[in-house]
C-alpha cells in the first residue's frame, strides 16, 4: 500500500492525553514546575482516568490489564482483532493481557521488559507474547510502536490454519495454547520490510475505519501477515528465553507439537489408539509424549480442547446448546452438559448469559 504523508501525520500526530503525559514526564526533574502542572491538569486527569500516581485520588492497579491501557479496544463476539498505537510517554506499569499480543515497531525504539529481563526493540522488530504474561513496556520519544491484539479463541477458529504447519511460528502459537511449559517472546527483526510494515499499517487503518466488514477483513489479514514474517524473517527468529531456544525447533519438541496439532485436527472423534498408530508409536510411548508437552492424560487434554471448542462457540454465535454438544464431539447434550457444569460451575445455558450473548 501507498503510505501518504496524511497517513503518516495522522499517525504520528499526538492525542491530548499522550501531550499531557509527555509534558508531565518533561518535569519529571523540576517540582516546582511539574506542581504546578499538575494543578492545570487535575480537572482533565480526574474526567479521563490519566495514570499519573502522584495524584492522591488516582489508583493505581498493581497489575494492569488490558482495559486499563486500551479502554476502546474493539476485540468483541464479532472481532477477534485490534491494532492500537501505543500511547507515548505512558508511565511504566507491570501489565498483564488475556489476549495473544503482537508488538511491533515502527519506527524509533521502545523498552520492553518480561520478567526480570529487560529488552529494547528497534525499528521493524516484531515480538509476539503469549496471554497472560507479565510485562511493561515504554515508549519516551517519537517512536511509533503498533500492538495486535488476537483472541485466543481465534486461533482455534479463524487462524486454525495457521497452526497445521510445521514452522516456528505454528510452534510458537501451539506451545503458547497447548505447553505446560512455553516462550514468553518470540522475535521477528523485520528491519525495513515493507511488507510487514504494510500489513500492520493496513489492520490497524482497518481498526481505525471499523465498518461491517472490518472484522472479516481482519480475519484474512492476520494470516497474510504471518505467512509474509514466515517467508521474509523465519531463519532470523529468536525465542528471548534461554531455555527454550532449542526447544521449540528441537526434532522432540516438535514430535510432540505434531502429535498435538493432529490431536486438535480430529478432536470431535480421536482416540488415543488412532494417534499412536498415524505416529507409528506405542500407547504407552505416545501417552507419555502427550503428558510430557500438555502436563495432561490424553483424554483430559481432549476433554479441554471440545470445551474450549464449546465456549467459544457459546461466546461467539447462537448456537443451540444441543447443536454445540454434537459439533465438538457428544452425542448425548446431556453428557456434555454435566461436563461443562462440573468444569466451570454453571450451565452452558448460564455462561452463555453471563457472557451477555445472544438466548438460545
Amino acid at each position: 500500500m501507498a503510505i501518504t504523508r496524511k497517513i503518516m501525520d495522522r499517525i504520528k500526530e499526538y492525542t491530548e492525553d499522550e501531550l499531557i503525559y509527555k509534558k508531565y514526564y518533561e518535569m519529571r526533574d523540576d517540582d516546582a514546575k511539574r506542581l504546578a502542572y499538575m494543578n492545570e491538569i487535575e480537572e482533565y486527569v480526574r474526567e479521563h482516568g490519566l495514570f499519573i500516581k502522584e495524584f492522591p485520588f488516582v489508583e493505581i492497579p498493581e497489575v494492569f490489564s488490558e482495559d486499563n491501557f486500551y479502554p476502546d479496544l474493539a476485540i468483541n463476539n464479532e472481532s477477534s482483532v485490534d491494532v492500537v498505537r501505543h500511547s507515548r510517554y505512558t508511565p511504566i506499569f507491570r501489565y498483564r493481557c488475556a489476549y495473544f499480543e503482537i508488538l511491533y515497531v515502527f519506527s524509533g525504539k521502545c523498552g520492553h521488559e518480561l520478567g526480570d529481563k529487560h529488552y529494547t526493540l528497534g525499528k521493524g522488530d516484531v515480538a509476539f507474547i503469549p496471554p497472560q504474561t507479565m510485562r511493561t513496556i515504554e515508549v519516551f520519544d517519537d517512536s511509533l510502536v503498533f500492538t495486535v491484539h488476537i483472541r485466543r479463541d481465534a486461533f482455534e477458529d479463524a487462524f486454525l490454519n495457521t497452526l497445521r504447519y510445521d514452522n516456528v511460528l505454528s510452534d510458537f502459537f501451539m506451545s503458547s495454547l497447548y505447553s505446560r511449559e512455553s516462550a514468553r517472546s518470540m522475535l521477528f527483526p523485520t528491519g525495513d520490510d515493507k511488507e510487514v510494515r504494510d500489513s500492520i499499517l493496513e489492520m490497524y487503518l482497518e481498526v481505525q475505519r471499523g465498518d461491517m466488514y472490518s472484522s472479516r477483513l481482519l480475519n484474512n489479514m492476520v494470516p497474510i501477515f504471518f505467512a509474509r514474517l514466515l517467508r521474509n524473517h523465519s531463519d532470523k527468529v529468536l525465542v528471548q528465553d534461554e531455555h527454550l531456544k532449542e526447544g521449540l525447533q528441537s526434532e522432540m519438541r516438535s514430535a510432540r507439537l505434531r502429535i498435538l496439532s493432529f490431536i486438535i485436527d480430529n478432536y470431535k472423534k480421536v482416540t488415543l489408539n488412532e494417534v499412536a498408530e498415524h505416529f507409528n508409536y506405542s500407547l504407552a510411548h505416545c501417552s507419555r509424549l502427550i503428558k510430557e508437552e500438555t502436563g495432561e492424560s490424553f483424554s483430559s487434554f481432549v476433554r479441554n480442547i471440545r470445551l474450549q471448542h464449546a465456549e467459544s462457540l457459546l461466546v461467539n454465535t447462537n448456537t443451540t446448546i444441543a447443536d454445540i454438544s454434537s459439533i465438538i464431539g457428544y452425542e448425548n447434550p446431556e453428557s456434555f452438559i454435566r461436563l461443562f457444569e462440573k468444569i466451570y460451575n454453571m450451565s452452558p445455558s448460564k455462561y452463555r448469559k453471563k457472557h451477555n450473548c445472544i438466548e438460545e
